[in-house]
């Protein structure tokens, strides 16, 4: 009964016995397994760079989303309007990130995969082979266009207009540009309204300056 109690006390303990070559008893404590965590963080991006960067910048409508057959989310969209090496009317496809919405439009600044996406299940399933493009920093260059009341101004009607939600912690509009909620208000997140002909007039700009591509 002694002999029970001391092994229940050493279990306990940590500390687990195991029996030598010679046949004595030798006890070797358990050390918990060591769990590591990588964490990504976005940058936080002038807009004007964020273009810079980009291969591809447009406003694409989803036509379709496929999050079965490939190793990440996959989009196809219809380019609506071109800022960068894109053409009004083309299809392209863009991943990785989830919460895309069939039918919505979006402003994405895209970059050329590596390697095409190939279905994991079937060679013909979904799109098939593609060349795509990646949505980069953490998602962040990915914005949904949308209409909303918030523009409380006295020439709007309502206060409602098309906009372009920018989240503003991680992309930085240039000062002349007016964001709703204001930042002294903080909402969640940092996400905030930009007045979609603003915002596109932004990217034409951008578009015209020698040197931005």
């Amino acid at each position: 009964m002694k002999d029970v109690l001391i092994c229940a006390g050493l279990l306990f303990a940590g500390v687990l016995p195991r029996e030598s070559a010679n046949g004595q008893t030798v006890t070797v404590k358990a050390e918990p397994p060591t769990v590591s965590f990588t964490t990504v963080e976005p940058g936080r991006i002038d807009l004007a760079q964020l273009f810079k960067m980009s291969d591809f910048v447009a406003v694409v409508r989803i036509v379709s989303g496929d999050t079965e057959n490939y190793k990440t989310t996959m989009y196809k969209a219809v380019v609506v309007t071109s800022f960068k090496r894109t053409a009004s009317g083309q299809t392209i496809y863009f991943g990785p990130y989830d919460g895309g919405k069939m039918g919505s439009e979006y402003v994405v600044f895209l970059r050329i995969a590596k390697e095409p996406a190939v279905p994991t299940t079937t060679p013909t399933a979904a799109y098939g082979t593609v060349k795509y493009m990646e949505v980069f920093n953490e998602g962040y260059s990915e914005m949904e266009t949308s209409y909303a009341c918030v523009f409380h101004e006295k020439d709007a009607d309502a206060g409602c207009d098309y906009g372009v939600r920018v989240c503003t912690d991680f992309i930085v509009l240039p000062k002349e540009v007016r964001a709703i909620p204001p930042e002294k208000n903080d909402p969640p997140f940092g996400c905030r309204w930009v007045r979609k002909s603003n915002f596109l007039g932004l990217l034409d700009q951008f578009a015209d300056k020698p040197g931005i591509f």
